[in-house]
């Protein structure tokens, strides 16, 4: 293999697309026994950070389709999961709420989550942790400044 094609600068993609792939699949695996799909803890999670979201809020947060996440919602609301509540200013939209059930729910999720993120985390240093963290903001923040010159 070439030194070109073995370049960390030409795998980064890669290798974060097998990282998030991964955490993916290992959170799945910890979540199955709640007995929640990953559409709905996905719903319930980012519902949870953004209480009161509509449902046109919540389908470009999670790059769905508003009928999907319409059908989603209707659902998770007859399971007791959450309430909608009308819109004030516009009768066709809902906002939504999290349930008490729905919010001890989230609670659990971010518990796994966070034993997730120390447990991919191990043996890596605090320090290392802070810097790779701010290296993969700034690769954010870059790609994003991107996206907006190009819609520009």
């Amino acid at each position: 293999m070439s030194a070109r094609r073995s370049s960390p600068d030409r795998q980064l993609g890669f290798l974060l697309a097998d990282i998030s792939r991964l955490a993916r699949k290992e959170f799945d695996r910890r979540v199955r026994p709640l007995g929640l799909t990953r559409a709905q803890w996905l719903f319930l999670y980012h519902l949870g950070r953004r209480p009161g979201a509509t449902q046109s809020d919540l389908a470009e947060q999670l790059q769905m389709e508003k009928i999907t996440v319409s059908r989603q919602a209707g659902r998770l609301e007859r399971a007791g999961w959450i309430r909608r509540r009308d819109h004030r200013k516009d009768k066709r939209a809902y906002h939504l709420h999290l349930t008490a059930r729905a919010e001890g729910m989230v609670d659990r999720l971010d518990q796994l989550a966070s034993r997730l993120r120390a447990d991919y985390l191990r043996g890596l240093p605090p320090a290392r942790r802070g810097a790779l963290l701010d290296d993969l903001s700034l690769i954010k923040a870059n790609l994003l400044e991107l996206e907006h010159a190009a819609s520009r």
